[in-house]
């Protein structure tokens, strides 16, 4: 692919922010030689600066971290021995695939145009050089995270019919490979090598303490944390006023944790303070140096447990980018736990085109913007852990029709919000897709007037809308109100308040 011009904001960001911090990783043991070297006397005259000891604990203990991260690492970077079968991990959905090949039409049957689609995936290599070998590789991984050469023969020849069905939907006749022919690269994330760069724990440091002054935060507001499992726990707070509103369930994205959302969660406490309120946090892409990521099944126990604790029957669920995956899983999965569903700068939509791979994973920096996620997010180790070798994109994926529907109307009951200069999904491409997925239910019946509600926000990217207060209170607005909305009640906070403080020994 032709390489992107750099911007000024690239070589600003590049040159002032992450080449200074991670040269403090990269180059703390040579720090450490030399001032050892200086102290034991062979390199002249010994420093006895004040300041030299603090600089060779700093430096060791940089260097002790990049060991870690060395040895992370390695253990991190082995694919998975068995990652998760489609016709096997949906079997309990309410459309579940009976076979690979099932889904995989379901996932034609909203792909246009196909050349491209395809060609993309290739680095934009044209369909017509794209030989049934490099068509068998590509499908392996993408709908059975495999190699080629690893497939059950069943499944083998399900995915060379699938092969034979894309050359006939592209209108290209089959490429013959030459013997000597080298395969075409093809973009394969959770096979593919295992990208990430070492950064200094000082980046730790500042997440952690950020993050003690979310707790903090959250703690004076009422909320209490339970934890659910290694990996995953929440922040609870009740009802403050009445009447009581339905629950509502956030569960944030990739980044540093809740602390990035506290401008959002603000406003939930200031015009919804009639709801419980359910924060779920997932320490594992939130730079917390946590290791275990739980898988589908083990999220989906956790959260109903934390209904269950609650005496929830269901709930409003709101999640931000990587937490619309656990919105999706719980809308497919636990319907009856779902009320209604917003999805703010979702993945979940057209998780089948590259585009959250290769813009996340696989795509060189050009702008200030980019060069920054590239480094804070794309290669850190343990979200790279999440994305390379646990993001099974065909247990994420939410089509369409299979949002929620309100059992009254039959509508959708969900909301999306898309950012149109978005760093991670195409929102032209995923509007297009929401928009011709409402076309007609899944029984093909025309349905005009079920449309999904969604909001394109114009010029915002990634994450933006946290900065906006207009962008804020929309989202808000989408919890729906089944009673009377309440106000706040300065007796009744402190009554809460009082409450917790009384129930606190007994934990």
């Amino acid at each position: 692919m032709p390489s992107t011009a750099k911007t000024v904001d690239y070589y600003l960001c590049l040159l002032f922010i992450v080449l200074p911090v991670h040269a403090l990783s990269i180059l703390s043991p040579a720090a450490l030689c030399i001032l050892l070297v200086n102290q034991f006397g062979f390199l002249g005259d010994i420093w006895t600066h004040w300041s030299i000891a603090p600089l060779m604990l700093y430096a060791a203990s940089e260097s002790l971290f990049l060991m870690y991260y060395l040895r992370a690492k390695r253990q991190f970077s082995k694919p998975a021995a068995a990652p998760p079968q489609i016709v096997q991990d949906l079997k309990g959905r309410k459309y579940a695939p009976a076979t690979a090949l099932d889904f995989f039409d379901t996932m034609m049957k909203h792909t246009t145009p196909v050349k491209e689609f395809v060609q993309e995936w290739f680095y934009d290599t044209p369909f017509e050089q794209l030989t049934r070998q490099d068509l068998r590789s590509w499908l392996a991984y993408l709908l059975f995270s495999k190699e080629w050469e690893s497939m059950k023969r069943k499944d083998c020849k399900e995915v060379d019919i699938m092969v034979s069905r894309l050359y006939k939907m592209a209108k290209v006749d089959e490429s013959k490979a030459k013997p000597s022919q080298k395969p075409h690269p093809c973009i394969r994330h959770t096979l593919d090598e295992f990208n990430s760069v070492a950064r200094p724990w000082l980046i730790y440091a500042c997440t952690f303490a950020l993050n003690y002054l979310c707790a903090a935060f959250l703690s004076l507001a009422g909320f209490r944390r339970h934890h659910l499992r290694q990996g995953l726990g929440y922040w609870h707070r009740d009802a403050m006023t009445r009447p009581v509103g339905e629950p509502l369930v956030f569960v944030h994205g990739i980044g540093a944790g809740l602390v990035l959302y506290l401008p959002l969660l603000w406003s939930f406490l200031t015009t919804h303070p009639n709801r419980a309120i359910l924060l779920v946090e997932t320490p594992y892409v939130s730079m917390q140096l946590v290791d275990d990521v739980p898988n589908k099944a083990e999220t989906l126990e956790a959260l109903q447990k934390m209904l269950d604790t609650h005496h929830i029957a269901s709930a409003h669920w709101m999640g931000h980018s990587l937490g619309t995956v656990i919105c999706s899983w719980v809308c497919q999965e636990l319907p009856h736990a779902v009320s209604h569903a917003t999805f703010i700068d979702p993945i979940v939509f057209y998780l089948w085109k590259r585009d959250v791979a290769y813009n996340f994973l696989y795509r060189s920096p050009s702008t200030g913007l980019q060069v920054l996620m590239w480094y804070f997010a794309s290669t850190e180790l343990h979200i790279v852990h999440v994305m390379r070798r646990h993001f099974w994109w065909y247990n994420m994926v939410c089509f369409p029709e299979h949002l929620p529907r309100d059992p009254k109307t039959g509508h959708v009951a969900a909301s999306v919000f898309l950012s149109t200069h978005d760093l991670i999904i195409n929102a032209a491409h995923v509007a297009a897709h929401l928009k011709r997925g409402m076309q007609s239910r899944v029984d093909n019946q025309i349905a005009p007037h079920d449309v999904i509600e969604t909001v394109c926000w114009d010029g915002f990217t990634h994450g933006e809308m946290l900065f906006h207060a207009h962008a804020v209170s929309t989202v808000t607005s989408t919890i729906k109100c089944s009673t009377k909305q309440a106000k706040w009640n300065a007796v009744d906070y402190i009554v809460n308040r009082f409450a917790i403080l009384i129930e606190e020994p007994a934990r």
